[in-house]
């Protein structure tokens, strides 16, 4: 099996156990900065380790510039994170996971404006798919909402009316 294979495969297990984490931290109400925190720092070590145990040439040929890219970047995923993480309060996690992976609509399009790369079909086919992907989100959303309304004018509690 090909090595791009086995870190598909082993980013797919890493994204669930970071789902099924920010879930158990959302149930047990842990404060959401210490869980993006301890997740962020995890996974500082973890890059290093890899650097140091089979990239060691990575660790000694850095340079300035690195810095500057990875600092802002490092920061803005913390942010994101826990930001996520706040979120999972006020809706759901399908959704909130959803949204973050039509999140790489934002680059690739800017890639295809600010660097003219070319729009392929397949690109243009993945656009395409997270605009009906947004779509249904919108209309399943919208559905949950009415039955929440409709369940309160009858006045039954509805599951869904308070989870916006």
């Amino acid at each position: 099996m090909p090595a791009g294979y086995w870190f598909m495969f082993f980013g797919l297990l890493s994204f669930a156990a970071m789902g099924i984490i920010h879930k158990l931290g959302d149930r047990y109400a842990c404060n959401a900065l210490h869980i993006a925190l301890f997740t962020m720092a995890t996974s500082c070590v973890f890059s290093f380790l890899n650097a140091a145990l089979g990239q060691r040439e990575a660790l000694l040929s850095w340079n300035a510039s690195v810095v500057l890219i990875a600092l802002p970047f490092g920061a803005s995923a913390a942010i994101a994170l826990w930001l996520f993480q706040r979120g999972l309060r006020y809706g759901r996690i399908a959704t909130s996971w959803l949204l973050i992976n039509l999140s790489s609509a934002v680059p690739t399009a800017l890639s295809v404006i600010m660097y003219h790369e070319p729009l392929t079909l397949k690109k243009a086919s993945v656009l395409v798919l997270i605009v009906i992907s947004l779509l249904l989100l919108w209309w399943d959303r919208k559905q949950d909402r009415d039955k929440g309304e409709r369940a309160a004018l009858a006045g039954v509690p509805s599951p869904v009316a308070g989870a916006e």
